[in-house]
C-alpha cells in the first residue's frame, strides 16, 4: 500500500510540476507579471488539460510513432519561440546566470506543453474523417472557378489594370526596352507580361490593355488552379462540406483576390506550386506509389491533359519563375521518384522531360539571348546583413576583416543603411562601390564572414533572427495586400480604377484589418503558422502510415527553408503565398489516400 500510495503521488507530482513549468513559460512569453491572478486561473486550465493529457485514453492510444515525431516539432518549436521571443521572456535581465536559468526553465516548459499538445493532435486528427459522401459533379470545378472570378472582380475594376509596385515597373521597363532584359526578376514572367502588352498595343494602342489583360489572364489562370485543387479533392471523394470551405477559402479569403490583381511573378508562381502539388496528389489517389505494380491502374488518354500536361508545365514554371522553386524542385524529385519507384516508367521520364526543359531555359537559352542573372550579392543577404549588423553595433573587427569589409561596402554609410528586417540597403551600398570586388573574391568573403561570426555570435543570431522571423514564427506583425494601383514612375503609368470612392477605399481598408482583430483568423495570414502547420501535416502523414502523402507537404516545406536562408525581407507574405494557397491541399494531404473511387 505505501508503494501504491508513493506511486500516486509521484504520478501527480509529475502532473503538477509540469504544469507549472507550462505556466512559467507561458507567463515569460506573454510577459505576465507573477503577482497577476489571472495566473491561477492559467495553472488550473493547464492543470486541466494535463490530466486530460496523462488519462489512460490518450497514453493508452500513443501509436509507437508518436514520441519520435513529437519530440522532433516540439523541439524545433520551441527553438523558433526561443529564438523569436527571447528578449520578452529575459524582460531585461542582464546577469548571465539569471537568463541562463530563465531560458532554460522557458525551454523546458514550452518542450513539455507542445510535445504533449502535438501528442494530442496527432490521435485526435487522426481520427477526423474528411471523406465520403462527396459529389463528383464534373460542373462543381467549373462553378468554383467562376465564383473565384465573380469575387475577384470588385479588386480588378478597383486595381486595374493591376497593382504595380517597382518590381512588377521594372518588369514593365523590360518590356518596353527602356531597361535590359535580366533574370533577376524571372524572364520569363516578364516574356509573359510582353505577350500580353504586345497583344493590348495591337488592339487599343494602350498599355493599360496589355496590362489589364496579363491580369485578367492571370485570374483566370488563378481561378483554374482552385477549380483544379476541388476537382483533385472530389477524385479523393472529399466530403461536400470540404469541397464548400474549399471554394470559400479561394473566393473569399481578401488576400487571393488582391494577389489574383497583383502584377508580381510570385502570384503565378504560387499558382504553379499548387497545381504541381494537386496533381502529385492525383498520382497518389491512382496508386501509382503502390507496392505492386500490378495495382498501378495504366493512364488513361485523358489523364495526358489532366495529370501529365499540369505536371510537367506547372514543375516547369515553378522551377523558373522563382529559383528557390528550383531548388525545392531538385530536392523533392528524388524523394518523389523513390516512393512512385514501382511506376518508374512514367515518373522518371516525366521528371527528366522537367528538368531538361528547366536547363535548356536556364542555360543555352539565357546565354544566347545574354540575359544577366542575379548578382552574387543578391544570394548573399543574410551574410551580409549579420556583417552589417556587428558594425552597426560597434563591435570590433580585426585589421584584415576591417579592410576587407571596406573594399565591398563603405563602413561609415552602414550604420544609416542597415534595416533590420531588409536587406536591399546594405546590398545596394554594396553595388555601389564593391560589386565587382565581392564577385573576383567569393571565396574570401566566405572566409571573412565565418571569421567575424566566431567572434561575435550574438550580433549574427540576432541579424538572423530579424531577417528570417516572420516564416517560421506565427506571432509576427505585417501587412498583406495593402498595395494599391501603380506606383509612382518614370513611364507615365498611373493608376486607372474603373470603380472608386472613400467606400470602396474603406472597405478594402477594413476587410484588411480584420486579421488583427479576429482570434484565429489572424492565424491564416500568419506565415510562421502556416509553416507549423505544413510540418504537422506531414507529421501526420506519417504517423497513419501514409509516407507518399508527406511527399505533397515536401516542396512547400523545402520552399520556406530556402527563404530561412536567402530571403531578402523578414516578413514578406508574397514569397511563402505558395503555401497558402495549397493550403486546402496541404491540410487535407494525411486524409486522401489511393484506396477512394478514381473518378
Amino acid at each position: 500500500m505505501l508503494i501504491l500510495e508513493w506511486r500516486f503521488n509521484m504520478y501527480h507530482l509529475k502532473i503538477f510540476m509540469e504544469s507549472f513549468l507550462s505556466l512559467f513559460a507561458i507567463m515569460r512569453l506573454a510577459g505576465m507579471s507573477t503577482k497577476n491572478p489571472v495566473s491561477i486561473i492559467v495553472f488550473l486550465i493547464i492543470l486541466y488539460i494535463f490530466v486530460q493529457l496523462h488519462s489512460d485514453k490518450v497514453e493508452g492510444h500513443v501509436a509507437p510513432g508518436d514520441m519520435t515525431l513529437a519530440t522532433i516539432l516540439s523541439v524545433l518549436f520551441m527553438i523558433f519561440t526561443l529564438s523569436a521571443r527571447y528578449p520578452v521572456i529575459l524582460g531585461g535581465m542582464t546577469s548571465t546566470l539569471f537568463c541562463a536559468g530563465i531560458l532554460l526553465l522557458t525551454g523546458v516548459g514550452l518542450l513539455i506543453t507542445y510535445y504533449y499538445l502535438i501528442i494530442w493532435f496527432l490521435q485526435s486528427a487522426s481520427l477526423l474523417k474528411v471523406t465520403g459522401n462527396g459529389y463528383s459533379y464534373a460542373w462543381i470545378p467549373w462553378l468554383a472557378t467562376l465564383i473565384c472570378l465573380i469575387c475577384w472582380l470588385p479588386y480588378f475594376l478597383y486595381e486595374y489594370p493591376g497593382v504595380m509596385t517597382p518590381d512588377s515597373i521594372n518588369q514593365y521597363a523590360q518590356v518596353i526596352g527602356a531597361y535590359e532584359l535580366s533574370n533577376h526578376h524571372s524572364v520569363i514572367h516578364t516574356a509573359l507580361i510582353g505577350i500580353f502588352y504586345s497583344i493590348g498595343i495591337a488592339i487599343s494602342d494602350s498599355a493599360y490593355t496589355g496590362l489589364a489583360l496579363y491580369t485578367a489572364a492571370q485570374m483566370l489562370f488563378m481561378a483554374l488552379t482552385a477549380g483544379y485543387v476541388v476537382r483533385t479533392l472530389q477524385k479523393a471523394d472529399a466530403a461536400m462540406p470540404v469541397l464548400i470551405v474549399t471554394i470559400c477559402f479561394y473566393a473569399l479569403v481578401p488576400y487571393n483576390g488582391a494577389y489574383a490583381v497583383t502584377i508580381w511573378k510570385d502570384i503565378p508562381f504560387a499558382g504553379c506550386m499548387t497545381l504541381f502539388a494537386a496533381a502529385l496528389m492525383r498520382f497518389l489517389l491512382r496508386g501509382s506509389f503502390a507496392a505492386s505494380s500490378d495495382s498501378i491502374p495504366k493512364l488513361r488518354v485523358s489523364e495526358y491533359f489532366t495529370l501529365i500536361i499540369p505536371y510537367v508545365l506547372s514543375g516547369t514554371l515553378l522551377c523558373l519563375f522563382r529559383t528557390n522553386g528550383w531548388y525545392a524542385f531538385a530536392v523533392s524529385v528524388p524523394f518523389i521518384v523513390a516512393a512512385y519507384r514501382k511506376w518508374f516508367k512514367v515518373m522518371l521520364p516525366v521528371h527528366l522531360v522537367i528538368i531538361l526543359l528547366v536547363l535548356f531555359v536556364r542555360y543555352p537559352v539565357m546565354h544566347v539571348y545574354e540575359i544577366p542573372q542575379a548578382d552574387f550579392v543578391e544570394s548573399l543577404s543574410i551574410p551580409v546583413q549579420q556583417i552589417a549588423r556587428v558594425i552597426v553595433n560597434d563591435e570590433s573587427l580585426s585589421e584584415k576583416e576591417a579592410a576587407f569589409v571596406g573594399q565591398i561596402m563603405d563602413l561609415e554609410q552602414v550604420s544609416a543603411s542597415y534595416q533590420p528586417d531588409v536587406s536591399d540597403n546594405i546590398k545596394n551600398l554594396i553595388r555601389k562601390t564593391g560589386n565587382e570586388y565581392l564577385e573576383a573574391n567569393k571565396g574570401e568573403f566566405m572566409k571573412q564572414w565565418f571569421s567575424i561570426g566566431i567572434r561575435h555570435p550574438k550580433a549574427y543570431f540576432d541579424a538572423y533572427v530579424d531577417q528570417t522571423n516572420g516564416y517560421w514564427y506565427p506571432d509576427v506583425s505585417y501587412s498583406v495586400g495593402l498595395a494599391d494601383g501603380i506606383y509612382p514612375n518614370e513611364f507615365g503609368l498611373t493608376w486607372q480604377p474603373l470603380i472608386r470612392g472613400n467606400a470602396i477605399a474603406k472597405i478594402k481598408e477594413i476587410i484588411f484589418k480584420l486579421p488583427e482583430m479576429i482570434p484565429l483568423y489572424g492565424l491564416l495570414w500568419s506565415m510562421g503558422f502556416i509553416f507549423w502547420l505544413v510540418l504537422l501535416a506531414a507529421a501526420l502523414c506519417l504517423r497513419m502510415g501514409r509516407p507518399a502523402n508527406a511527399l505533397v507537404c515536401l516542396p512547400f516545406i523545402l520552399l520556406i527553408a530556402t527563404l530561412c536562408i536567402a530571403t531578402p525581407v523578414a516578413t514578406e507574405f508574397r514569397y511563402a503565398y505558395a503555401a497558402f494557397y495549397a493550403l486546402p491541399l496541404l491540410v487535407l494531404s494525411p486524409f486522401l489516400h489511393a484506396d477512394r473511387l478514381n473518378r
